[in-house]
């Protein structure tokens, strides 16, 4: 009743008004500026602590010098500045330190600053009435200060803590509610607690300029908290513009702005959880040579590829249709169909979009493309299920030039299922060293002797039985195994031939993958050191289409690798992209003639002519020429009459295993100079 009486009788209604507007309005900015400091770190968010305890304790501090100017106790009243000053510099420094502390990261942070606020308050006002003298008899009820203390902190922890729960909404208002209240009830409170006893008649300062200087305070002040809501406006309204551009750039390429892979799998999903039973398709889109594209005109020109399509995509969408870019030359589509009339008639459309050459700077570059097509829910019912079969179909059409538009079938699914548990036994193989290797003779043409060893890896799957290496040497180099496979064959081959009597020479295959291995030519001269296999033993065998991804780089860890001794062999010879500028920079030992011109001998023509070229090319190099794939005496004294000097084949030997220490033999009976007849097939062994 004490607080309701001096509330009602003893202020100025219009002030306490004044003062409640000032209270409500900076405690709700100050604790949505708390809350944006919160959010922020570093410099930032010691700028928006100042900002934040600025106008907190400017309106706190208002609010309490408003309502006292409107207090009208029956006596004389005087204002000492210093000490009002005083009670601003205590809303001040707590208001800083409370903001502070809510946002440190620990269990009672939140409550902390609210009790820190609320006792800030407190001394704020208690300081503030020691400013405002009076010729009376002032007498304090202890009873009220304490309920005006307890509800200053009551009610700041509660708003402190309530800004981490209420954050939505309208219910944003409620922690500035909160604090507010406390303000509002310790000042009132805090007044009720004072009973004033006049001594004499009330002269000082007139009701009217109190009124003036509550006005010029609360002016002020809202001036001030009004500054820092204007900086929080502009500041809210640049973070979202930047937090759109940002969501934009994480769901849109950068090139094309087209959407990306992880946008397109949110609208794939939205189109087969849309309302109603529809059938949905999803395009995978691959473009045909578009490496060429930048290799010969450039990236500017591949970007300016990339762009065109992404119009021509954007132009031809429609309700429910959309297009994405999901990574280099890589779009997808995903659209509602009507029947499969109504599929053929848009794949249709979308294959008409490549047709178009796209014209750069003065020149048409002409593009095409390779489409896979999977139908919900045929073809699978959930979005990763979709997205994978298209893409299946996609690269089943790359493989077939004449048909750009593959539809998934349950095939293209069970020899990737496949697939994926070859390579899986392919890594429990190798874990449990279940690989063999055989090694296959090579003969020397001029003596008959045995010259040499093709050393080739094997796998007799416990389940499928013995596994071309045609078959799961591409399957490691997809799958990452390449490099352990290679590390392998090296190190066992090394190791075998190490026991076999002689010093005979053995070949080992090396990949376009294992050339790129920075530790090669260590990893070489390691097993040659931990085998004792001399490097005279070894040679390297390349193909062209290995060496041609990095001549450069590649040629330079060939020449590491021969000064350690061991020889080199280009393989396939005829089949790549660029023999005689690989013979010309790299002093290579042998030359293997591809068994694609062996088996052309029986015909004769341009296979002999190609040969009888080749070894004259080799003579001139003083490069020896071996002839791969010979199966026939014919193809053996063709190849002899020729200048060929060494040969490789069924004829000769198939590949076998080492057995006790000992290489596979080769034809019991061997070539002997000068009497080509007398080479027979008597039989092989491996």
């Amino acid at each position: 009743m004490r607080v309701l009486s001096c509330l009602a009788f003893e202020h100025h209604f219009p002030s306490v008004l004044l003062a409640a507007v000032v209270c409500i309005v900076s405690c709700l900015l100050s604790m949505r500026l708390q809350r944006r400091s919160e959010e922020s770190d570093s410099v930032v968010q010691v700028a928006w602590l100042v900002v934040t305890a600025t106008c907190l304790s400017a309106g706190i501090w208002s609010t309490h010098f408003i309502a006292m100017l409107g207090y009208r106790p029956g006596a004389t009243v005087h204002l000492h500045f210093d000490e009002t000053a005083f009670s601003a510099l205590i809303i001040m420094c707590g208001a800083l330190i409370g903001c502070y502390i809510a946002t440190l990261k620990f269990t009672y942070a939140k409550a902390l600053a609210g009790a820190v606020i609320g006792l800030s308050v407190t001394g704020m006002h208690y300081a503030g009435m020691t400013a405002y003298h009076m010729d009376a008899i002032v007498q304090w009820d202890a009873r009220y200060i304490l309920a005006s203390v307890v509800l200053a902190v009551f009610f700041a922890v509660f708003a402190f803590e309530a800004s981490d729960t209420y954050t939505k909404g309208l219910k944003r208002l409620i922690p500035g509610a909160l604090l507010a209240l406390g303000v509002v009830s310790l000042h009132f409170t805090g007044m009720g607690a004072m009973s004033v006893v006049s001594i004499g008649a009330a002269e000082g300062m007139d009701a009217i300029t109190f009124q003036i200087l509550a006005l010029t305070t609360a002016v002020t002040t809202l001036v001030v908290v009004g500054a820092g809501g204007a900086g929080y406006a502009v500041e809210a309204s640049l973070r979202e513009r930047t937090d759109r551009r940002l969501r934009h750039l994480a769901l849109h390429d950068i090139v094309t702005d087209l959407p990306n892979r992880a946008c397109f799998t949110a609208l794939v999903e939205q189109a087969i959880e849309g309302p109603g039973r529809k059938t949905i398709a999803v395009l995978m889109i691959d473009l045909n040579r578009f490496k060429e594209i930048n290799d010969v005109w450039g990236h500017q020109a591949g970007d300016a590829v990339l762009c065109d399509i992404a119009d021509r995509l954007r132009s031809h969408e429609r309700p429910g249709c959309h297009a994405a870019r999901l990574g280099g030359d890589e779009f997808g589509i995903v659209f509602p169909v009507d029947g499969e009339d109504d599929l053929a008639d848009e794949l249709k459309k979308i294959e008409s979009l490549f047709m178009t050459p796209v014209r750069h700077a003065d020149f048409e570059i002409v593009t095409s493309a390779s489409l896979g097509v999977a139908v919900y829910p045929d073809d699978g019912r959930d979005c990763e299920t979709l997205m994978r079969n298209a893409d299946l179909a996609m690269y089943k059409a790359k493989t077939d030039p004449l048909k750009r538009i593959q539809h998934y079938e349950q095939a293209l699914g069970e020899a990737v299922r496949m697939r994926r548990e070859l390579a899986q036994d392919l890594r429990v193989a190798l874990d449990k060293n279940e690989l063999r290797m055989f090694y296959q003779p090579q003969i020397d043409l001029k003596s008959g002797e045995v010259c040499g060893y093709e050393a080739l890896v094997r796998w007799p799957h416990p389940v499928r039985g013995m596994i071309s290496p045609a078959e799961f040497v591409p399957l490691a180099e997809a799958n990452g195994l390449i490099g352990r496979l290679g590390d392998w064959v090296l190190e066992t081959t090394c190791e075998e031939v190490s026991r076999w009597p002689g010093s005979p020479k053995v070949a080992i295959n090396l990949s376009a993958i294992q050339l790129n291995d920075p530790h090669l030519v260590s990893k070489v001269l390691q097993a040659m050191v931990a085998t004792g296999l001399s490097p005279s033993q070894l040679e390297i065998e390349l193909t062209e289409t290995a060496l041609i991804h990095d001549l450069g780089q590649s040629l330079n860890v060939l020449r590491r690798i021969k000064a350690l001794g061991v020889s080199m062999a280009l393989d396939d010879f005829g089949t790549g992209y660029s023999a005689l500028e690989t013979l010309r920079r790299f002093p290579f030992d042998k030359i293997k003639l591809d068994k694609g011109f062996t088996d052309g001998l029986s015909d004769g023509g341009r296979s002999r002519a190609v040969i009888s070229a080749v070894v004259t090319l080799a003579h001139n190099l003083e490069i020896p020429v071996l002839a791969e794939g010979v199966e026939t005496t014919d193809q053996l004294d063709i190849l002899n009459m020729m200048g060929c000097e060494q040969a490789q084949g069924y004829l000769i030997g198939r590949p076998g295993p080492s057995e006790n220490g000992q290489p596979p033999a080769a034809l019991d009976v061997m070539w002997r100079p000068g009497d080509p007849a007398a080479t027979q097939h008597s039989g092989t062994t491996g």
